[in-house]
């Protein structure tokens, strides 16, 4: 019954208006670029596939898409990728591993420095409860680089979890043996519900939020230098 009685519609409409077009377009880029790197590499797949896009609707996976909005935490479909036409399967898995989480983390950095540095950030309401009023074009574009940013900075680093369906997984196609991984494809089968399982006992909240603090201060510090 509390949760009701502070039930804000307005607030929630506006968060809303923001956290969707952000995490959409922020998931969309992660994977756009995991596919780019695969083509340019010489793995044409995602670009047969039709997945090498920043469209956002390619990328969705359902479950992902819906943890971002009630837990604060998601993933997108992988970029399928065909070892048969890596020359070098460890170094270009990598950089394809890779590429999606780098990317995120350019973006939050580049976003964050608008948002900090320009005096954006006075006047969004999720970051700042006492924010300015401004004209609501100004409003919502603090509001949509705010969320823009932290939810590039969350993809980033919560594909660091080598756990399937997350960039880090690949990890262990790079160091493992053919002979062993079978067995860790057996417990990658179970990587949804152990993502699940963090997310829901708030496991990676405790590992992320101060993550996410930390990259605030240090984009504050360094948004001084634009005066």
């Amino acid at each position: 019954m509390q949760f009701f009685s502070d039930f804000n519609l307005r607030i929630f409409l506006r968060e809303m208006l923001v956290r969707i077009p952000a995490v959409f377009f922020a998931l969309g880029l992660h994977e756009y670029a995991h596919a780019l790197t695969a083509v340019k590499i010489g793995d044409d797949t995602p670009r047969i596939l039709k997945r090498c896009t920043p469209n956002p609707l390619k990328h969705i996976d359902p479950v992902g898409i819906s943890c971002f909005f009630v837990f604060g935490f998601g993933w997108s479909r992988r970029i399928p990728v065909n070892l048969l036409k890596l020359k070098n399967k460890s170094r270009d898995l990598f950089l394809i591993s890779m590429a999606g989480p780098l990317f995120s983390m350019l973006l939050a950095i580049a976003t964050g420095l608008i948002f900090y540095g320009f005096g954006l950030h006075k006047y969004s309401y999720f970051f700042n409860t006492s924010a300015f009023s401004a004209s609501i074009p100004i409003m919502y574009l603090s509001d949509l680089l705010g969320s823009f940013m932290i939810t590039n900075l969350i993809i980033a680093v919560f594909n660091m979890i080598p756990v399937m369906p997350l960039d880090a997984s690949q990890f262990w196609s790079i160091m493992t043996t053919s002979k062993h991984m079978k067995s860790i494809m057996k417990y990658q089968i179970y990587g949804i519900l152990i993502l699940l399982g963090l997310i829901v006992l708030g496991i990676a909240q405790i590992i992320m939020n101060p993550v996410i603090e930390a990259f605030k201060a240090m984009i504050i510090n360094l948004s001084n230098y634009f005066g």
